[in-house]
């Protein structure tokens, strides 16, 4: 089945500009009104206005502008964490 973005919209555009500025697509080469498109696609969401929620991101005052980014970071990390816990239980 495709994929279906079940997140926020506004998250989904913070983690399309993560990965623009870390140049994770064809070297950084694909220009962001592409690459925003393509994973609104990927994702199974209708074309939306990436830079109006990015104005959004850059407004915020009562949480990080990385929000969504910084709760994946600790979410993954939380991960690892477990399964290293595991592993140590296992040895």
């Amino acid at each position: 089945p495709p994929l279906q973005w079940t997140g926020n919209a506004i998250d989904l555009v913070e983690l399309i500009y993560g990965i623009y500025e870390m140049g994770c697509i064809n070297n950084g080469e694909m220009p962001l009104k592409q690459l925003a498109p393509l994973l609104y696609r990927i994702f199974g969401v209708e074309a939306k206005d990436c830079y109006r929620f990015y104005t959004d991101i850059k407004r915020r005052k009562t949480i990080s502008h990385t929000h969504f980014l910084e709760q994946m970071q600790e979410k993954l990390n939380e991960r690892i964490r477990r399964d290293e816990e595991a592993e140590l239980k296992r040895r």
